[in-house]
């Protein structure tokens, strides 16, 4: 059997980021360059962690959520970029802000022995789904994410053979993945457990684009932080996934720390 690894996308030295820096970041994905730097300053005048600070102990955390993989490898993607890989090794991609289940390869290795391709399994969203600014203040904050055929940021692994044959730019990102998911990688595996977490903190770039959207955010950030640690702390949590407990609760005391 090949290896198991995390492979962690990118993941800045947080506490040295710079305001270029975050504009290079959304350049490349296409957003405002600029989106970052005015949710930051937004964000140190009216909270006691300012957010690098914040960033940096959230990627603490899904540090160690991944080292906590069992015999799992875990790298940076810069590494992978640099490797080619063992056919039958397995790799899982994730962003410094999400959390895996301890058991997640054992899982995979028993429902799929020798995967030929991909294998994809189900994601909990911690976080609103940012419908609506009324809707992200009062809907449950813990989702089973519907067990579609859809690659989120971190709910499916490629075999060396597909990252070696496919190339790593068409599966790094999920967004690419979930096409080569859909129309390349036959056969795929499904596996019908939740075996990770998305954390959509309101320092995630993807509820940045969202709150800043919203004048009520704008207006009193401290509401709309406080109302999330609320949820966390309401937050059930099904006792098969009772390895979510542990950050759940981190972030929220991080969160109310931040209130002060």
């Amino acid at each position: 059997m090949g290896k198991r690894i995390v492979a962690v996308r990118y993941s800045p030295d947080w506490l040295a980021l710079t305001d270029d820096d975050t504009r290079r970041f959304l350049r490349r994905h296409h957003i405002d360059e600029n989106l970052l730097v005015d949710f930051m300053a937004l964000w140190d005048r009216n909270l006691k962690v300012d957010y690098r600070s914040f960033r940096d102990e959230i990627a603490k955390l899904s540090r160690a959520s991944f080292a906590a993989v069992r015999g799992a490898e875990v790298i940076p993607h810069e590494v992978l970029r640099e490797t080619k890989r063992a056919s039958d090794d397995l790799i899982a991609f994730v962003d410094d802000d999400d959390w895996l289940s301890p058991g997640l390869f054992e899982e995979l290795d028993k429902a799929c022995p020798r995967p030929l391709n991909g294998i994809w399994w189900g994601s909990i969203l911690v976080g609103p789904q940012f419908g609506t600014y009324e809707a992200a203040l009062s809907d449950p904050i813990i989702v089973l994410r519907p067990l579609q055929r859809v690659i989120y940021t971190n709910n499916y692994a490629v075999t060396g053979r597909a990252l070696n044959w496919h190339g790593y730019e068409r599966l790094f990102e999920h967004y690419h993945a979930d096409r080569r998911f859909r129309k390349f990688l036959v056969p795929s595996r499904r596996v019908p457990l939740y075996l990770s977490a998305a954390s959509k903190h309101p320092c995630s770039t993807v509820a940045v684009q969202f709150l800043m959207a919203q004048p009520a955010f704008r207006a009193d950030i401290r509401a709309y932080v406080s109302r999330f640690a609320d949820q966390l702390a309401e937050a059930v949590i099904p006792a098969e996934y009772g390895w979510l407990r542990a950050p759940v609760g981190q972030v929220e005391a991080l969160v109310r720390r931040a209130l002060g």
